[in-house]
């Protein structure tokens, strides 16, 4: 398949993709609340040049933003990493692009023909783009990563466009998604759990809370991995950067199995986003051999990333228990039913910022930065509060 794959506007497919959310929904038990807030601001901002950008804390936040899609009658375009694309023999790909999803290869340099399609879109404004701006999935409500540097370049550069063509602004709309568990899904942890002990044959401690439990899992796989790759674990650092040090460990196995350079002092996600493109480039039966230990090195740092919450939360334990039981078992349980909320802000114009981005980009990308992470902070105290009114009447 070609390194870069643009999306397509078949609106036959994106009609049947709409009709299906609700099943999609019941499938994996969860139920979608959207603010009339959310749904003002999306409808209001539909026929403008926008992003779309929200959190990425779970793995069902593309339904989420499907949902979103379907709920206030719009069409958008998607952006995600390139090797989704590959998943099922290339079928995943094919559909995505369907529905209006176009890949960006994640590494070391700039995938242009994807930066050139993502400021075409902007600038035509035939359909707003929805993006997930911290790259990866985080795990964690507590914490929103920095913004791609590269993908808020391109917003720029939509803007100097639109102002030498037509002077509108280009708006970046924060749309933040927090989940919730319903009862069923906390009872389904207990369940989770003694079915990973169950497959490291792992004695049962009765008197110990899930967090202990789930950190000793984690502890223990670990351990299996590092055996598996022939290696010596470090015990004295936290269980996250036992997570890091392995998964950069695996991108640099990789790397040399295939005659990729690298830099070693890069930090873990740009090692593996760069090793990742450069074997792209290389025979089909190398990237066939090597995927699975690129895609096992994603899954440790997004773990790593989930266990550095503040607090181990019962929807902590839900999503590190969910990345255990695909990397171990190849499949994840239904555990119980999840409330999404998703709400929005007002957006950021561009417009004001263009001068000062000529001046100083630095400054410019900072603030623009500091905006939307502190907008989609703000959004997500706010929806956990709604979500567990008790904690708030409890801490008053």
């Amino acid at each position: 398949m070609p390194d870069f794959l643009p999306p397509f506007d078949n609106l036959l497919a994106v009609s049947v993709a709409k009709a299906l959310v609700p099943l999609a929904q019941s499938l994996h038990k969860l139920d979608i609340r959207i603010s009339p807030r959310c749904k003002q601001l999306v409808e209001r901002h539909a026929p403008k040049h926008t992003v779309i950008a929200s959190n990425h804390s779970d793995r069902f936040d593309p339904l989420c933003a499907y949902a979103l899609a379907r709920d206030c009658t719009e069409e958008f375009y998607f952006l995600a990493s390139r090797e989704q694309f590959d998943q099922n023999l290339g079928l995943s790909g094919w559909l995505m692009q369907q529905v209006g999803t176009y890949s960006v290869m994640r590494g070391r340099k700039i995938d242009e023909p994807s930066a050139v399609k993502t400021i075409d879109i902007l600038v035509e404004g035939k359909r707003n783009l929805v993006q997930f701006p911290e790259g990866d999935v985080t795990g964690r409500n507590d914490f929103i990563l920095p913004m791609k540097e590269d993908g808020v370049r391109n917003m720029f550069e939509a803007q100097r466009r639109l102002l030498d063509s037509t002077g509108e602004s280009l708006y970046i709309l924060p749309v933040a998604m927090y989940y919730k568990l319903m009862p069923d899904a906390v009872a389904a942890i207990g369940l989770s759990i003694e079915q990973l002990e169950r497959w490291f044959k792992l004695p049962t401690l009765t008197e110990a809370n899930h967090e202990s439990k789930i950190k000793r899992l984690v502890t223990t796989f670990i351990e299996h991995l590092a055996k598996s790759y022939d290696l010596k674990g470090e015990q004295s650092v936290s269980l996250s950067e036992q997570l890091r040090t392995l998964s950069k460990v695996i991108s640099i196995i990789t790397a040399d199995a295939n005659g990729i350079s690298y830099d070693a002092d890069e930090s873990e996600d740009l090692l593996l986003y760069g090793v990742r493109a450069e074997l792209k480039q290389t025979s089909r039966d190398k990237q066939d051999l090597s995927t699975d230990d690129l895609d096992r090195a994603e899954q440790l740092l997004i773990l790593a990333s989930t266990l550095e919450s503040q607090s181990f939360t019962d929807e902590i334990a839900w999503r590190v228990l969910d990345r255990l039981e695909k990397e171990l078992t190849g499949k994840v349980s239904n555990k119980g039913h999840r409330i999404a909320f998703i709400d929005a802000a007002e957006p950021v114009d561009l417009k004001p910022l263009y001068l000062e981005f000529e001046r100083n980009p630095a400054i410019a990308l900072d603030k623009v930065d500091r905006q939307v992470r502190n907008a989609l902070t703000s959004l997500m105290q706010d929806m956990q509060k709604v979500a567990n009114p008790d904690l708030v009447s409890s801490a008053t």
